[in-house]
């Protein structure tokens, strides 16, 4: 037993050596390419690149491209000789003389595909082209195809027979390989009956609990609606891979070429209708079925072109053949495009007829649309036109969602319709609508007033803190005008678990706001912080107290923050969970959190945004009274062409542009747009209509050259709102005469108002000025 151990490694040693030699063997019978091909090959790989050659160089490519083209004349007719005798004695030996002409011709068109590549124009259009060498070389190719044909079929047949005679002698590769084949199915079987399962269970996983997902989680969301054709596409591909493993099925694998263009062409045509139909269902149903009727066509051809073309360079190479194929192809694509040009043609010149701005070439093509001649030309520029609108259209709108852009498109409007305005006041007679006739056009608000979706993030932050049922202290800051105060009122009215009580700050600060909150509780109005402090310790009710205008409890000055620190500690002693909201504008806020710091610490605070131009437009257009009476006309108002708003009348992109305009100069604020809206209204004295022309904005170089004493008095009052004079003494640190002269010089140029003795920042000048104080540091806007 152990002598026959011991033989049995030096018995598999030369059973391996005898394979390996028969092998070797086996190796050496190969048929071996012509001598001639091998050196044509090696002479073209000697040649440098086409842009490298020179005159020598590119003789030399034609020497070799015409000695290419006799041998392959000369082997062509060998090689039919040859299949003919093998028809008749199917021995090896015909075979091999069969096979070494079949690799000769394929090292021949090889080179000569590459010697195509590396000569001139002419010389490459002589051998490829429609003149009598190029059908001479067609003939040839195709004469080559023909025997190339005939040679794979007996190929394929000795392959079978092979086949038969290695199963007899070891099934094993063959049965190892069905295995393989049989896996695959079973695998494909196992995921169409479970697919459905899987893809539900990752929608509801990845996509239902997921608001917004990564674009990877919807790539494969969009990839599985096609997972069973995908999956059918990967077995056979699989299943070819392993049958042309065995020697005999080698031929197989040319299969995938059919596999991968029409079955994978068919999985990318569902794919681009259902992108095109998603992104199509806004328009007409005309229009999506024409749309998807185009792709059909262009990618179908697509799909037929390649798989000629595939295989014809698989038979012969790059040749004539090939090139012929492309030139028809070429012509193809033409013809279907005319077809799908005249198919667009009412379409695109119907769109077209609906837009007013249209450029000189875009109007000529209109004319021409059902010219005989140039219809086809009119068609194309219409398409081009369209999609260059569209895309700089929607390029546009992008852009329009970042600030900076619309506020440089508001600017060059207000520049032009302004230049416009002057010419139009000069000539016509127009008077401005003043006092409360301006009210009667633009409204003022209300409590049924249209509420304008605004500060979404902000609300849900703040609701965190005052809508539970936690105590909490949190402050909103924002400009005057802004919105606070409306912001203030929705949170009340959504509270469900506190009374809401609702506080507006007076002008004399904490004394009065006690008094205020103690009527509010329910107590006598003179009753003092203990009672009101014993009031919300003991109450069984908890209250939401939302105090707007808090920035009247701060002054600009040492022991400014007394009032609102006394407001907040009253708060904090009550003990209970009591909840509260302090509306304080920026300019004040400010102060705040440079005075205390980190020693405040309110429970949230949070800053309201300016508003964008989509709110603003959606206020003005709200404001605006609807009645026949007090109509107002947009009606002469030109405003240059916004490439955003192309499909819309002129009024309506007149009442767009001058929305953008307001936006761009209240910057964000509301109260101020309005107010120049009420500005912008003009009566016309002849048939007393009322029109919107654009307002003058307040001019004055003597703000931004001002001394910084007289700015500092100007952003006292922007943070007192209503200032008295010994205030802004004592916040300025001026005295009293300097305080009393600069106030008459701020008034004898309207800067200021008077609310009995106190100063107020005019509403005509305060955007002017809050911008001149924030160029100059002084003021946060």
């Amino acid at each position: 037993m152990r002598a026959k151990l011991f033989f049995l490694p030096l018995l598999l040693a030369l059973f391996s050596f005898s394979a390996y030699a028969n092998w070797e063997y086996k190796l050496s019978d190969e048929p071996q390419i012509d001598e001639v091909a091998i050196k044509i090959a090696t002479e073209i790989n000697t040649l440098p690149e086409a842009l490298f050659m020179d005159r020598s160089d590119k003789e030399k490519v034609n020497q070799l491209l015409q000695a290419v083209i006799n041998e392959q004349r000369q082997h062509a007719d060998q090689f039919a000789k040859e299949i003919d005798s093998y028809r008749h004695d199917s021995s090896d030996d015909n075979w091999n003389s069969a096979e070494r002409s079949w690799l000769t011709l394929r090292s021949l068109g090889k080179s000569k595909e590459d010697l195509i590549k590396l000569a001139s124009r002419s010389t490459s259009e002589l051998v490829t082209g429609f003149g009598p060498s190029g059908v001479i070389q067609f003939q040839q190719e195709w004469y080559i195809t023909r025997l190339n044909g005939e040679f794979l079929v007996h190929l394929q047949i000795r392959s079978f027979k092979s086949l038969i005679k290695d199963i007899f002698i070891s099934p094993v590769p063959l049965i190892w390989a069905v295995c393989k084949v049989l896996f695959i199915y079973l695998a494909l079987t196992w995921w169409l009956a479970n697919s459905k399962r899987f893809i539900e269970g990752f929608k509801k996983a990845q996509l239902e609990s997921n608001t917004r997902p990564p674009l990877w989680i919807r790539l494969i969301w969009y990839i599985s609606r096609a997972n069973r054709a995908i999956a059918v596409l990967i077995a056979i591909t699989l299943s070819l891979q392993v049958l042309s493993s065995i020697p005999s099925l080698s031929q197989l694998i040319v299969l995938e070429i059919f596999t991968w263009w029409i079955l994978g062409g068919s999985i990318a045509i569902s794919f681009i209708l259902e992108f095109a139909y998603r992104n199509s269902r806004a328009s007409g149903k005309e229009i999506i079925a024409l749309r998807l009727s185009t792709i059909r066509w262009y990618v179908w051809s697509f799909i037929f072109v390649g798989v000629i073309l595939q295989i014809s360079q698989r038979m012969v190479g790059k040749g004539t053949i090939y090139y012929w194929i492309s030139s028809v192809v070429f012509f193809w694509f033409v013809l279907i495009t005319l077809k799908i040009l005249r198919k667009w043609r009412p379409l695109v010149f119907r769109r077209i007829a609906s837009i007013p701005d249209k450029p000189l070439w875009v109007t000529w093509a209109e004319k021409n649309q059902h010219t005989f001649i140039f219809n086809i030309l009119a068609t194309v520029l219409g398409i081009v036109w369209i999609i260059t609108a569209t895309i700089q259209s929607i390029i546009v709108n992008k852009l329009s969602q970042y600030t900076f852009f619309s506020q440089g498109l508001a600017y060059l409007f207000k520049i032009e319709v302004a230049k416009q305005n002057e010419n139009e006041l000069l000539s016509q007679n127009f008077v401005r609508v003043k006092g409360d006739q301006a009210f009667k056009y633009i409204t003022p608000g209300h409590e049924d007033s249209t509420l304008i979706n605004y500060a979404n993030n902000e609300f849900k932050q703040i609701s965190r803190y005052v809508l539970t049922n936690s105590p909490a202290v949190c402050v909103i800051s924002g400009e005057r005008g802004i919105g606070t105060t409306t912001f203030l009122k929705q949170l009340l009215f959504k509270v469900k678990n506190a009374t809401p009580i609702y506080l507006n700050c007076p002008y004399a600060g904490y004394p009065e706001l006690i008094e205020e909150f103690a009527q509010q509780l329910g107590l006598e109005r003179h009753a003092g912080e203990i009672q009101i402090l014993n009031l919300l310790r003991k109450s069984n009710v908890n209250y939401l107290i939302a105090l707007d205008n808090g920035q009247r409890l701060v002054k600009p000055m040492v022991g400014g923050l007394s009032g609102l620190l006394k407001f907040t500690n009253l708060l904090r002693r009550s003990k209970k969970n009591h909840r509260a909201v302090l509306a304080i504008e920026k300019s004040s806020w400010r102060f705040v959190d440079r005075a205390r710091g980190e020693r405040l610490l309110f429970d949230w605070v949070s800053f309201l945004p300016n508003w964008n131009e989509s709110q603003v437009a959606q206020l003005l257009e709200s404001r605006i009274n609807q009645s026949p009476e007090y109509h107002v006309s947009f009606e002469g108002l030109v405003v240059p062409k916004q490439w955003d708003h192309d499909a819309i009348s002129e009024e309506d992109r007149a009442k767009n542009g001058f929305y953008r305009i307001l936006w761009h100069y209240a910057d964000g604020n509301p109260t101020v747009a309005l107010r120049f809206f009420r500005l912008s209204l003009r009566r016309n004295k002849e048939d007393d209509s009322v029109v919107v022309r654009l307002f003058r904005a307040p001019e004055s170089e003597e703000l931004e050259k001002m001394p910084k004493p007289m700015l500092a008095v100007l952003r006292s009052i922007v943070q007192l709102e209503v200032a008295s004079q010994e205030a802004l003494s004592e916040c300025t640190q001026l005295s009293h005469a300097e305080v009393l002269g600069t106030l008459r010089y701020f008034q004898s140029r309207g800067y200021i108002d008077w609310n009995e003795d106190k100063a107020k920042i005019s509403d005509h000048w305060y955007r002017h000025v809050t911008n001149v104080l924030h160029r100059q540091h002084l003021l946060v806007k």
